[in-house]
């Protein structure tokens, strides 16, 4: 048997073994407790199976690339890869923000809060009009 041959059968089976325990690996939510709905820990879940699905996708990519002698392959799923994560996170933000804004227009319903009151602007918080900002640190060294 070709010495080829047998590293592709050894790559498949980790690859396999590797999927198999992603798909089983289940984190904790970051999403428990009252203040959170069912629909963030369910927007959460799906964000994190794309994000294993990614993953998984990507391993078995860069399997195959490895077996490319020249290095172009790796050099093009790089990028590639790079760019699916970079959008895959661009999203899930966005989703998820969404959705925690759901829960918390609901949450301010629910005790009769109205939010027509703007919040302070960042960054500027407790000083007073003329004075200077608190931040001292290397946000802004004086």
């Amino acid at each position: 048997m070709h010495k080829l041959s047998i590293a592709r059968r050894c790559s498949a089976l980790a690859l396999a073994g590797a999927t198999g325990m992603l798909v089983a690996c289940q984190t904790p939510s970051a999403f428990d407790g009252p203040e959170y709905s069912d629909a963030t820990r369910q927007v959460e879940s799906d964000l994190m199976s794309e994000a294993r699905a990614l993953g998984a996708a990507q391993g078995a990519a860069g399997i195959a690339a490895s077996f490319d002698r020249s290095g172009a392959a790796s050099l093009l799923l790089m990028h590639g890869g790079q760019a699916a994560r970079n959008e895959l996170m661009r999203r899930a933000d966005r989703t998820l923000r969404e959705q925690l804004e759901k829960d918390s227009a609901v949450f301010l319903r629910q005790y009769g809060i109205e939010d027509d009151e703007p919040g302070p602007e960042p960054g500027i918080q407790g000083s007073e009009e003329g004075a200077a900002p608190a931040c001292t640190g290397p946000c802004g060294t004086r």
